[in-house]
């Protein structure tokens, strides 16, 4: 089963819907950039060993200014992105702020097509229309307050 996308994919979202949780919890009591510094450095200590024991350390030699810039702006965008939703949980409930910041793909979609030319097919169409009524559905009450 470890070698099913399909399953994998499905596991990465049960480990991902569990880790706002936790989010949300550490958030009570800590600043957003401080758990931002601490998860980053800890995630840094357990990864390293794995790379510097690995075929991949060689490719540092061949890394190219270009690609070089491919790693490091989605890092930074991510970085951005991780803060603003930690600053997001800490004002509202992680049920949802998960939902709204997992629209992404909307965004996806869109610079798909900007940057990388990529069709705009109906299925796509269909999918935003739903990710965007599902936010709505989720949000209602926040949109229709009395």
């Amino acid at each position: 089963m470890l070698n099913n996308p399909n399953f994998l994919a499905f596991i990465v979202a049960a480990v991902w819907g569990l880790a706002p949780i936790f989010e949300k919890i550490s958030l009570k009591e800590l600043d957003p950039i401080f758990v931002l510094v601490v998860r980053f450095v800890i995630i840094t200590c357990m990864i390293l060993p794995f790379f510097l024991t690995s075929t991949n350390f060689n490719q540092l030699s061949t890394l190219s200014f270009k690609n070089l810039m491919l790693i490091v702006i989605p890092g930074i965008l991510a970085v951005i992105g991780i803060y603003l939703y930690f600053n997001a949980l800490v004002g509202s409930s992680a049920s949802k702020i998960v939902p709204l910041t997992a629209t992404y793909p909307l965004f996806t979609c869109f610079y798909g097509y900007l940057f990388l030319k990529e069709e705009i097919t109906i299925e796509k169409v269909i999918g935003t229309i739903l990710i965007i009524v599902g936010v709505f559905v989720l949000n209602y009450s926040d949109y229709i307050k009395s």
